[in-house]
């Protein structure tokens, strides 16, 4: 059995129950508390729109966070090619990759199944 906490009805004070139904005794005051089936059911519904809002907040974490990454993640690209254009051999980056491609060997399709 889950146990939950819920305020006592005398005194105001939190006491942990069992979702079982049955009568609890306070703690602090000594008032029964009785609970029922419906009040089951009230404090189950309340859990369900409790995880509802939980669930919407992480997604707009989640959202919040992944913009954000976008974003450093544009400014950084930004200026690695702001440098990248200031730099004299940058202008040769393409061609020397373009080089590169040439020369490596190229796989064939019964390459992919021989063993190494």
């Amino acid at each position: 059995m889950k146990k939950f906490i819920i305020i006592c009805p005398a005194c105001h004070k939190k006491m942990k129950i069992s979702d079982k139904i049955a009568k609890y005794k306070c703690p602090n005051c000594g008032e029964i508390y009785k609970y029922n089936f419906f009040k089951r059911v009230f404090y189950n519904i309340k859990y369900i729109f409790v995880g509802i809002g939980e669930t919407f907040s992480d997604l707009k974490f989640r959202i919040r966070k992944k913009f954000c990454d976008a974003k450093a993640t544009y400014q950084y690209m930004s200026q690695l090619k702001k440098h990248m254009k200031n730099d004299p051999n940058w202008s040769q980056y393409r061609t020397q990759q373009k080089e590169m491609k040439d020369v490596s060997p190229k796989k064939s399709f019964k390459d992919f199944f021989k063993k190494k």
